[in-house]
């Protein structure tokens, strides 16, 4: 699983500083969502989930790669108990995040085309966490009961760099190729998932946005927020470029587990790595730069804390000068 030492090194900080990037804009967007009511609507509640498996999912691979160098390097290719539970959280998060994404595409779908807010439905709230939560569960314990979560058992770069996922033991093919067991653990624990929520969330996307470009042919000045019935603003399109953020982030780590498992384009592969370490952990702040940078209204409000900060602190500085001043 590992590569050269230096290469170890390049993958572990690309991965410590892309995950830690990653949760200071999840908690900026959790805390813009608690301070800031005007970003309090329905559908952004769902990217608080989202945003909170993203947020697993950066701390698994920052607690993968620290967990990698602690070890020795006969053992790099083993598994231990904090691989398996480091696997755990990021298969079981990176699952989350999918199926958020998912309904969230498809809530925003219901709300437009039916012009009906689903707020007070607490069985379709019911139904969202039973999808978001609940289901990534039922398929990963099952796997980690069974002992299939960990790290290859050889020298080579399959799976996720420095971080452990489907423990691969390459002896049961004899032919230094990975066991269809394996590949169909791997399919069932995340890329299967991955996929469908790209075909999901783009299709579902395409038409809001081919809805919309109707609507604006009738009516120039038509936003969302125009939607009778439903608690949406006008920023709100953005959703719209949610499925874009995890397509561009984690197409590197999908291609390469396509060439893995065909065992094909090792060099590509290798240099795939350095995307996937920059992508696969960055989904939360993503989010944050889409919801929160690119917004007006929170970048005011952003403004208006650190200048009321600022000038708190002036204050200070001026009460003590006239302090030191009287002494």
């Amino acid at each position: 699983m590992a590569g050269s030492p230096q290469e170890d090194a390049i993958f572990a900080a690309i991965t410590l500083v892309s995950a830690s990037m990653s949760l200071c804009g999840g908690f900026a967007l959790l805390i813009t969502y608690n301070k800031m009511p005007s970003f309090q609507t329905p559908v952004r509640k769902l990217l608080v989930f989202l945003t909170i498996a993203d947020i697993f999912t950066a701390f698994g691979y920052i607690i993968g790669t620290i967990n990698f160098f602690r070890l020795e390097n006969h053992k790099k290719n083993e598994t231990d108990p904090m691989c398996e539970a480091q696997s755990f959280i990021t298969t079981f998060s990176s699952l989350s995040s999918f199926a958020w994404t998912s309904v969230i595409a498809i809530h925003l779908y219901l709300l437009i085309r039916t012009q009906r807010d689903f707020e007070r439905n607490s069985r379709l709230k019911f139904l969202y966490h039973i999808i978001g939560w609940i289901l990534p569960a039922i398929i990963c314990i099952p796997i980690l009961a069974t002992g299939h979560l960990g790290r290859d058992n050889r020298n080579f770069q399959t799976g996720t760099g420095l971080w452990c996922w489907i423990r691969i033991d390459y002896t049961l093919s004899g032919d230094n190729k990975i066991h269809s067991t394996d590949i169909l653990l791997m399919f069932m624990s995340g890329k299967l998932w991955e996929l469908l929520t790209y075909v999901l969330s783009i299709s579902i996307y395409m038409l809001l946005k081919i809805d919309t470009y109707i609507e604006r042919q009738k009516n120039k000045s038509y936003v969302w927020s125009d939607v009778d019935g439903v608690n949406l603003q006008d920023e709100d399109e953005r959703f719209c470029y949610t499925w874009l953020i995890l397509y561009l982030l984690r197409l590197w780590g999908t291609i390469g587990f396509f060439l893995a498992i065909f065992n094909t384009g090792k060099n590509v592969e290798s240099i795939l790595k350095y995307f996937q370490c920059a992508g696969d952990s960055s989904q939360a702040l993503g989010n944050f730069i889409l919801f929160c940078m690119f917004d007006k209204n929170v970048r005011k409000k952003y403004r208006e804390k650190i200048c009321n900060c600022c000038h708190r602190r002036g204050d200070y500085e001026l009460l003590d000068s006239w302090g030191d001043q009287t002494i």
